[in-house]
């Protein structure tokens, strides 16, 4: 009955468009024309499209003059076909005006469609009528045809039912404009409905696994409950038709291969509810059984076996089997072997050969071919990077065998130097199965690498104000070229960093500093200089006053061992204090220089939002036994103990990160550091030492302490007021990636932190820990670098206060905890 109808409306309408077509070709006035006769086109004149050109019109319609046609005939029906199938025009004709012997004279009689003038919204509030503006792309000017129509009312609907108004409906009007010809106006109404979320999702023929487990597996679709804080329970159609698959895909990883969802329903129970309920047929749970391996010459099979981490009876899993396989996100599979040590060409494919019963048969056919090696690189999208600061940074070179780790490694390494969004770093190789061969070409996208930090304000009746740079790909071998700066001569890796920050007479600081990343360009040896110097008064007349003036100067270098993560750093400095009544300082001037050593592991695969790897560090820093060792050194007053600041100072920090789903990164972070002096008479020094507590940011620190940062708790409340010899340290933290924009990258984390300081070794309890937890944000522009703020409760109290510490709101500013 169905096709019976619908063949009967094609009848229908097939006659309309004839019969209409026919009204649509005749002559004017009493022009007599004989039907069968052949009649030459004389001329042909076009009216009514005045936004058009009549030549265009005519080669459109197929019409030509000196053309022979017969009237009626199929030349003239065309001719009408072609126009309409422009959807430009409300109504086309073609009439034959006049008539000499066997000569016509046609005319093309049109009605353009409106062209848009305006349009406006009905039934949606101002805030989502941007984002309809937005998604609609409307422009003055534009043909109003059916396609537009509908295709806007599409679009308007899919914009609503992505979030959650699946009852959505539009309706788009033509208003014609009474004061310009051939312009209207659309009246775009919109209702929504009410937003649609989902009451529940029912399982059914689940047997091994509850409801719960398995709506835990579906990403995007959740249902409406007060626990779902970070989830919407809207129900959008292709995120539910992912999430199905999703359920599917936990069955196969628990070894439930056959599983399939046999049926879905989504139904309606309320005006803002839908119910969902999904019928799972598990079929039975299978386990390998024999695992062989075919065509491997190169590599012996208890090789393969070890790789491939997949034992006799192990469940079976076709995901973990393609993981061991190929796709090993650390790169321990199977064809990694392969890659890796030049083998290009060859293949590895696990195939199910037997099924019986409970057990599955695996064979693992490996074909090797022969090894590529690399017969070019290049790289493109650096604007103002200069080649070879990218090239040296590269691991695979010309001539080398192919290697797919070396290839992600140089990824890392370039995304890394930080001048280009990690995200958008990518290769294609180009193989040449005939030479043995592969063209490398790394793509990269260039972003901003500067920072600029300007502010300023009055405020107790001076001004304060911080100014700072820093541009971290600078070149200084162009600093003479003047067609070079814009705004500073860039494109060589180098880092410059100039800071000043006063507020009036009460602080003042300047710094800058200087870091070549690989000194003579042959060799990744870097050489860092930085002076400084601060100031911090009393406006008071006799008051208290401390300055600090220092330069350092260092190098660092790549290590090959144990591997060529590690990294070495040695490091001189001079620090001169001169202080007056401050803290628990000594009056006059004192004196630092120290020699510092740091060892450092890094593989942590982007610099802003690490997803995976580790960052391990160890430092010494020390000062030459100066006079710890005189006679008498006990009894000296501070002025003169200390006029030489001696000490030895231990750091180690561990930074770990592991991606849990996607976007969502756990970090677990530890530190710990340790203040000594050479002899118990020199005791000791009351500079250098460490505060613990709040936010960590080292404002005013210019006696030489290092601040650590402590959420949930004030600013330095957990150290004696001199400082600390000794603390420890712990955060575990979870991430999750809002927004991927190198532009603006953003990120909100929830933390459990843990830490305090000592005053000695004796009273050291490593877990005797002041204890905090809370959430915060961050947001990283490369004009400004890191910004965020935390807020964190302090389960402990702080000092001799019998209360918890409570809530504390933490700002950060260019740093991470």
């Amino acid at each position: 009955m169905y096709m019976i109808k619908k063949s009967l409306s094609l009848f229908i309408a097939l006659i309309a468009f004839t019969v209409n077509l026919s009204a649509q070709i005749g002559n004017s006035g009493d022009i007599q024309l004989f039907p069968g006769t052949r009649y030459e086109i004389g001329g042909i004149t076009v009216t009514g499209a005045d936004n058009l050109d009549p030549t265009v019109i005519q080669l459109l319609s197929g019409l030509t003059v000196g053309d022979k046609i017969t009237i009626p005939g199929n030349e003239l029906s065309d001719a009408v076909k072609k126009l309409w199938d422009q959807k430009l025009f409300a109504d086309v004709r073609i009439v034959v005006v006049q008539k000499t012997g066997s000569v016509i004279f046609l005319e093309i009689r049109l009605m353009e469609l409106p062209r848009l003038s305006r349009f406006y919204f009905v039934g949606v509030k101002k805030s989502k009528q941007d984002d309809l503006r937005e998604e609609l792309k409307l422009s003055r000017g534009t043909i109003i045809t059916d396609n537009l129509i509908i295709t806007s009312e599409n679009r308007i609907n899919k914009l609503f039912r992505d979030k959650g108004y699946l009852n959505v409906t539009s309706n788009i009007e033509v208003e014609l404009d009474s004061s310009t010809v051939g312009t209207a106006t659309l009246r775009i109404e919109v209702n929504p409905g009410e937003r649609i979320k989902i009451a529940n999702i029912n399982f059914f023929g689940n047997e091994h696994f509850d409801d719960g487990d398995l709506r835990g597996e579906m990403e995007e679709t959740k249902r409406y409950a007060w626990f779902n804080v970070f989830r919407s329970s809207k129900f959008i159609r292709h995120d539910y038709q992912a999430d199905l698959r999703a359920v599917v895909d936990f069955y196969n990883a628990q070894g439930y291969r056959d599983a399939r969802v046999v049926t879905d329903s989504v139904y309606q129970i309320s005006p803002d509810r839908v119910m969902i309920d999904v019928t799972i047929e598990e079929g039975p749970k299978y386990y390998f059984r024999n695992i062989t391996f075919l065509g491997n010459s190169k590599y012996p099979t208890e090789l393969l076996r070890r790789v491939l981490q997949i034992e006799k009876g192990d469940v079976y899993d076709s995901e973990r089997l393609n993981e061991r396989v190929s796709f090993d996100p650390d790169g321990n599979d199977l064809a990694s072997i392969y890659l890796d040590n030049g083998y290009l060409f060859s293949n590895v494919t696990p195939v199910e050969v037997r099924i019986e019963n409970d057990s599955i048969d695996i064979e693992i056919r490996i074909r090797e071919g022969r090894q590529a090696t690399i017969n070019s690189v290049k790289v493109s999208g650096n604007d103002r990077t200069n080649d070879h600061v990218i090239y040296r940074e590269l691991r695979t070179r010309p001539g080398d065998l192919f290697s797919r780790s070396d290839i992600q490694r140089t990824i890392r390494e370039l995304a890394q130097l930080g001048y280009f969004d990690a995200r958008s770093i990518g290769v294609n190789p180009v193989p040449d199965p005939q030479t043995g061969t592969v063209d490398l070409e790394y793509t990269v996208v260039e972003q901003s690498t500067s920072q600029l930090e300007l502010q300023g304000g009055w405020g107790a009746g001076q001004i304060v104000g911080t100014l700072g740079l820093s541009f971290n790909n600078f070149s200084a071998r162009n600093m003479f070229k003047a067609d070079e700066w814009a705004p500073l001569p860039s494109g060589d890796g180098q880092t410059i960093n100039l800071r000043a920050q006063a507020s009036g007479r009460y602080f003042q600081s300047y710094s800058a500093s200087f870091t070549e990343p690989w000194l003579g360009g042959q060799k990744p040896r870097s050489l860092t200089t930085s002076i400084y110097h601060n100031i911090n008064q009393s406006i008071a007349v006799g008051g208290y006053k401390i300055s600090i003036t220092g330069v350092n100067v260092g190098m660092g270098t790549r290590l090959k061992w144990p591997d060529d993560y590690f990294t070495a750093y040695v490091g001189a400095e001079m620090r001169i204090f001169n202080s007056r009544q401050y803290n628990l300082l000594p009056d006059g001037i004192s004196r630092n220089f120290n020699m510092s050593f740091t060892l450092k592991r890094d593989n942590r695969d982007i610099p802003i939002f690490p997803t995976r790897g580790s960052s391990f560090s160890f430092t010494l820093e020390a000062t030459p036994w100066f006079k710890s060792t005189e006679a008498g050194i006990a009894d000296q007053p501070a002025s003169e103990k200390y006029d030489w600041i001696e000490y030895h100072k231990w750091k180690f920090n561990a930074d770990w990160y592991t991606e849990i789903a996607k976007n969502t990164v756990f970090r677990g972070y530890a530190e710990f550091g340790f203040l000594g002096s050479y002899t118990d008479d020199y005791g000791l020094s009351p500079f250098e030492r460490f505060f613990v507590g709040g936010d960590g940011l080292q404002n005013f620190s210019i006696d030489g302490r290092e601040i650590v940062g402590l959420r949930g708790y004030p600013n330095l409340s957990l150290s004696s007021s001199g400082g600390d010899p000794l603390f420890n340290k712990f955060t575990f933290e979870l991430r999750y990636l809002i927004s991927p924009n190198p532009s603006a990258q953003i990120f909100a984390l929830s933390f459990l932190e843990a830490g305090n300081s000592f005053s000695n070794f004796e009273e050291f309890r490593p877990f005797n820990l002041k204890r905090s937890a809370g959430v915060g944000v961050r947001i990283f522009m490369p004009m400004f670098g890191l910004l965020g703020v935390d807020l964190g409760y302090g389960f402990d109290p702080v000092g001799n206060v019998g209360s918890p510490s409570g809530w504390q709101t933490h700002f950060v500013i260019g740093q991470q905890f």
